[in-house]
């Protein structure tokens, strides 16, 4: 009989897939609140200028990019 070779168990590639899924998930969440709460505050302050949806989004994005080298380089 010949012996079957498993290269990689299915539960190994399951738990990858979820890892990055709720990683892209978190990242998605903290840029999409940082455009909305920028074009609610440029709004509300009636500003010609995006001012605050540009710094916002911009530093959002940042946040996300650091949260996600965090949790890469702890695991």
């Amino acid at each position: 009989m010949e012996q079957q070779k498993n290269p990689s168990p299915p539960k190994k590639q399951l738990n990858g897939y979820v890892k990055y899924s709720g990683m892209a998930v978190q990242m998605a969440a903290i840029i999409v609140g940082g455009v909305l709460g920028g074009i609610k505050l440029d709004k509300w302050l009636a500003l010609k200028f995006p001012a605050f949806t540009l710094s916002l989004t911009l530093l959002s994005v940042f946040l996300a990019i650091y949260y996600f080298i965090k949790d890469v380089i702890k695991k």
